[in-house]
């Protein structure tokens, strides 16, 4: 089998997750024999290929032109629509990013009690609402142009019928796999301070992390890019002496990073699960995440959630978790993470090519 896999055109420049999320597909399936070319383009050419397999909706735009490119060869398509409905995040976190931009905490409290007073019905009210309905329509159009759908949870692919009405397009779970890597570092027993490993940008909410954790007495590491320069200065507001940066950092060093710290903190508004909270799970970190996305899907019972448009929730989550005991290997979470490996992805990907070829004979 032949497969061409596409992702974005400037994923060379922003790595990200849904990048990953294809890398680590690649190779899972050339280990289950497949023949596999990964390219980030707009334009891909599928001439050749047994199958194309686009990642990502999240740009309509450029997902329009990969699979109209595709169709315009008559090649079956596979499609990781990588979809979370982000009209909360669209609607909400600009009100999290005022009130963490008010002189004084005390005024930033007062804001926040306003945006849960009206936070239900924002996501329905005015131009932003109007857009984000838009912006579904035309994923919904993409996701509907597929032969197969290869959502990463149970909970995107009800989302896929509950959300975007396409119950109609078959799909084959995928769950995402946590690298052996991050399973094999080094563990010492000594642990400390938080951690979150993600691209700083308001999806990931590192600011709201930080203005939580203000007045906690622990040190907190933010590795990541940052190419929002305003986004990075509000999260250098609340930033304290005990904060520290890190723009870049290669895998190997994130994971170390992880493997030395107590907690891993990543209350982002949607996540599917977030691979880096997966990541850092398996070196033994205890998990602190957001609770709008397939989070509790991966995890369970096994980490502390929080809400990503209350600092009191994500205060309170780091904290339960900074007072839990040390992790032992072989506990719950590494149990539960031990099911969610790349050959099985990669299984589940292989089974969603012959549905989409079978689909074209």
């Amino acid at each position: 089998m032949r497969a061409l896999l596409v992702v974005r055109p400037d994923a060379p420049a922003k790595h990200g997750g849904d990048v990953v999320h294809a890398e680590r597909t690649a190779t899972a399936l050339r280990a289950l024999g497949a023949d596999v070319d990964l390219v980030a383009t707009a334009a891909p050419d599928p001439r050749g290929y047994d199958v194309a397999h686009v990642f990502g909706v999240f740009e309509p735009a450029t997902a329009r032109k990969q699979i109209d490119a595709i169709r315009a060869h008559g090649v079956p398509l596979v499609l990781s629509p990588i979809w979370l409905d982000l009209r909360a995040l669209f609607a909400t976190a600009p009100h999290v990013e005022r009130a963490l931009a008010a002189r004084t905490p005390a005024d930033a409290e007062r804001r926040f009690a306003e945006l849960h007073r009206v936070e239900t019905r924002l996501p329905w009210q005015g131009s932003i609402a109007r857009n984000a309905d838009r912006r579904i329509e035309a994923q919904r159009e993409l996701v509907l142009a597929a032969d197969v759908l290869l959502p990463a949870s149970e909970v995107e692919a009800y989302l896929y019928g509950e959300r975007l009405r396409a119950s109609r397009v078959p799909f084959v779970v995928a769950p995402l796999g946590v690298d052996d890597e991050a399973f094999a570092v080094e563990r010492p027993r000594a642990r400390a301070g938080v951690l979150c490993a993600a691209r700083v940008e308001p999806k990931k909410n590192q600011a709201a992390l930080l203005y939580a954790l203000r007045d906690v007495d622990v040190d907190v590491t933010i590795v990541g890019n940052a190419y929002d320069a305003r986004y990075l200065a509000l999260c250098e507001r609340w930033a304290t002496p005990r904060t520290r940066f890190v723009s870049h950092a290669g895998h190997a060093e994130v994971l170390e990073m992880m493997s030395h710290a107590a907690v891993h903190a990543h209350p982002s508004w949607l996540e599917s699960p977030g691979l880096a909270s997966l990541e850092a799970a398996a070196t033994g970190a205890r998990i602190v995440t957001g609770d709008r996305g397939c989070e509790r899907e991966y995890f369970g019972s096994d980490v502390d959630y929080a809400d990503p448009a209350d600092p009191a929730t994500i205060r309170a989550a780091v904290l339960r978790a900074l007072e839990r005991g040390t992790r032992d290997r072989g506990d719950a979470l590494e149990r539960r993470l031990g099911a969610y490996t790349w050959q099985r992805t990669g299984q589940a990907t292989m089974e969603a090519y012959a549905r989409a070829m079978a689909a074209r004979r």
